[in-house]
C-alpha cells in the first residue's frame, strides 16, 4: 500500500476542486447515491475527546474510504495537536486496500470548513460585511479562512472562553491579510455580526433565544456527535429556514435533535442539487447545522488520492 503524510496530502489538493468535491458530496447524500458506515464514535472524559469512523462509498466512483479522526482537547498542554487521524482507500471494484492518506486529521478539518463556506454562501445576507465566529480553536480559525474567502466579509469578529486564544486567533488572520478583531462579549458579537459560525464541542448551549434578531444567520459545525450542544433548541425551533447536511444524523446528533416538536429541515445538497439557493429576505432568520458527512470524507480522499498518484 502507498502511505502519505500531511504536508503532501494538503500541497496536493487545489481549493477549487476541493469546493466542487464537496459541493457534490451534499447533493450525492441528499439524492441517495450514498452507502455510508454508521458513524462510531467514542467520547472520553478523562482527559476530554473524541473519536469518529466514519466510511462511505458513492455509487459509481472508483474508490471508497473509511475514516478516523479524534480530538483531544487537552492536546494543547502537551505540545500535541489536538486534532489527527487519517483515511484509508479502498478500491470500489475489488475492496482492496490501495493506500493511506496519514492526515492527521486536516481532510476532516479541510472538508469541514468548506462545507461551512458553502453552507454560508446560501444563508448569508446580501453583501455581508461581519463575519462573527465563536470559538478559537483549529476549525474557527478555518470557517473564518474559507468563509471570508467565499463571501469577501470585510471584518471577523472572534469570542472564546478563552480570551487568549481568541486574541492569538485574531492576530494570526490579521497577519494573513483578514480584518480580526477579538472581542470579549459574545451578546455584541451575536448583535453585530451579519452571519455567525460556531466551532466549539460546547455541551451546553452558548447562544438562546435572547440572541433573536430580524436577519440573524447562523452556521452551526460544532454539535457533531451526540452530546455536543451550541444552540439553544428554542433558537433552532424559531428561525424560518434550518438547513441540514442531513436529516437523519442532524435528528441525532445536531444542534435540530433537542427541538421538540421536530423542525422541518431543507438539506443543503436539495438546495444545490435544484441550483436555485433560497431567495431569503434581509429579515429572514436561518440556521445551518452541521453534523458531517462520509460522503464529504470519500470525496476529499477521492480528490487527494487522485491528484497524489497522478502519472
Amino acid at each position: 500500500m502507498k502511505w502519505f503524510g500531511k504536508d503532501a496530502i494538503l500541497s496536493a489538493i487545489d481549493p477549487d476542486q476541493a469546493i466542487a468535491a464537496i459541493s457534490w458530496a451534499f447533493q450525492d447524500h441528499s439524492s441517495g447515491k450514498v452507502q455510508a458506515i454508521a458513524t462510531g464514535h467514542l467520547r472520553f472524559d478523562q482527559p476530554p475527546g473524541d473519536v469518529h469512523v466514519k466510511g462511505a462509498h458513492v455509487d459509481g466512483r472508483p474508490l471508497f474510504a473509511v475514516k478516523v479522526a479524534s480530538s483531544f482537547y487537552d492536546n494543547p498542554r502537551r505540545n500535541l495537536p489536538w486534532s489527527t487521524g487519517l483515511m484509508v482507500v479502498f478500491d470500489g471494484h475489488t475492496g482492496v486496500p490501495l493506500g493511506v492518506l496519514s492526515d492527521e486529521g486536516a481532510l476532516t478539518d479541510l472538508r469541514t470548513a468548506i462545507a461551512g463556506a458553502i453552507a454560508a454562501k446560501l444563508i448569508a445576507p446580501s453583501h455581508p460585511r461581519r463575519l462573527g465566529v465563536v470559538g478559537a480553536g483549529t476549525q474557527a480559525a478555518l470557517q473564518a479562512r474559507w468563509i471570508a474567502r467565499a463571501l469577501g466579509v470585510e471584518a471577523v469578529a472572534i469570542w472564546a472562553r478563552d480570551a487568549q486564544k481568541a486574541a492569538a486567533l485574531a492576530q494570526t488572520l490579521s497577519t494573513e491579510g483578514v480584518a480580526a478583531t477579538a472581542v470579549d462579549d459574545l451578546a455584541v458579537l451575536c448583535r453585530d455580526a451579519d452571519l455567525i459560525v460556531t466551532t466549539t464541542p460546547a455541551r451546553s448551549p452558548l447562544l438562546g433565544l435572547e440572541v433573536l434578531r430580524p436577519g440573524l444567520r447562523i452556521i452551526a459545525v460544532g454539535a457533531d456527535s451526540a452530546g455536543k450542544r451550541e444552540l439553544a433548541p428554542e433558537l433552532v425551533g424559531a428561525v424560518d429556514l434550518l438547513l441540514v447536511d442531513s436529516r437523519a444524523q442532524c435528528a441525532a446528533c445536531g444542534d435540530s435533535a433537542h427541538v421538540t416538536p421536530a423542525p422541518r429541515m431543507v438539506e443543503i445538497g436539495e438546495v444545490l442539487g435544484a441550483g436555485d439557493p433560497p431567495k431569503l429576505p434581509p429579515e429572514a432568520t436561518a440556521i445551518a447545522d452541521l453534523t458531517g458527512l462520509g460522503a464529504q470524507d470519500a470525496a476529499i480522499a477521492e480528490l487527494a488520492w487522485r491528484e497524489l498518484t497522478r502519472s
